[in-house]
């Protein structure tokens, strides 16, 4: 059961009006690039675009069905929405851009992510507690591995002999 076209539309508007945001949200079929993305926010455009095959695939290869499809778009576009309100947005990714300490960019990169997900959680009370953590926490996973390879590299100990 592919993503159904009418509670993509529904969901769009009603998490627009229950955040009174002006942001403005597409839906592409694919994803022109090679790797896996849901969904992505433009802060110049300040535009949310929903990549439908890969949030299929997603849901897929995470839950083994679609059973949660419509849990997991709607999951997807609340994230999207926290990147599009973070009052720190902006000055985190300056942060990032700037950062050439793998840890301190590991780190902001996960605040980056974890700031959007924390609106998200705000944003969908009602949501399958079950389906919405998994989701985070496998969206997570890469971050927090990068963190953990970063701190690993520099408590490395040089010896000078």
């Amino acid at each position: 059961m592919p993503v159904d076209h009418r509670h993509v539309k529904t969901t769009i508007e009603t998490l627009l009006r229950r955040a009174n945001s002006d942001v403005r949200v597409r839906t592409r079929k694919k994803f022109p690039g090679s790797r896996s993305v849901g969904g992505k926010f433009s802060l110049n455009s300040r535009m949310i675009t929903l990549y439908l095959h890969e949030i299929e695939e997603q849901c897929f290869q995470l839950f083994g069905s679609l059973k949660h499809i419509d849990d997991y778009f709607t999951i997807i576009l609340a994230h999207e929405m926290g990147h599009a309100h973070d009052p720190l947005l902006e000055q985190l990714a300056d942060e990032l851009d700037d950062c050439h300490d793998p840890l301190l960019h590991a780190r902001l990169a996960l605040r980056i992510e974890q700031n959007a997900w924390d609106y998200a959680t705000v944003l969908l009370p009602e949501c399958n507690p079950l389906v919405f953590d998994k989701i985070v926490d496998c969206s997570l996973e890469a971050y927090h591995e990068r963190i953990a390879s970063a701190v690993s590299v520099n408590t490395s100990v040089e010896v000078i002999a």
